[in-house]
């Protein structure tokens, strides 16, 4: 999404979500305490029912996710993401061995 020099933009959002936006290019004001983010940085926003984001004399365009969280431990390395450090030696010693991508040839 792209907003324009001199905007305010609002979008809905639900509580108990996860909310952040991805800045790909530009800069502009994220959230209520107007906060500065600028290109390819991360704006992580509080819980609520909307967020808002507001330009200068430059637009902003960026990436903006939101999702229900998992609740569920993790645990990462690298590119390879589990949920315990368990999980992720025996990842590694599989891709080592390379057993880690498996096929279903059903």
């Amino acid at each position: 999404m792209t907003i324009p020099p001199n905007t305010e933009f609002g979008h809905p959002t639900k509580l108990g979500h996860t909310v952040f936006a991805y800045v790909i290019e530009g800069k502009g004001y994220f959230s209520e305490e107007k906060k500065l983010i600028t290109n390819e940085n991360l704006a992580l926003f509080d819980d609520g029912e909307q967020i808002v984001i507001t330009t200068a004399d430059e637009s902003v365009r960026f990436l903006l996710i939101s999702g229900k969280p998992i609740g569920e431990p993790v645990a990462w390395y690298g590119p390879i993401v589990m949920n315990t450090q368990g999980e992720l030696k025996v990842a590694f010693e599989e891709y080592n061995d390379g057993t880690f991508i498996k096929h279903n040839d059903g």
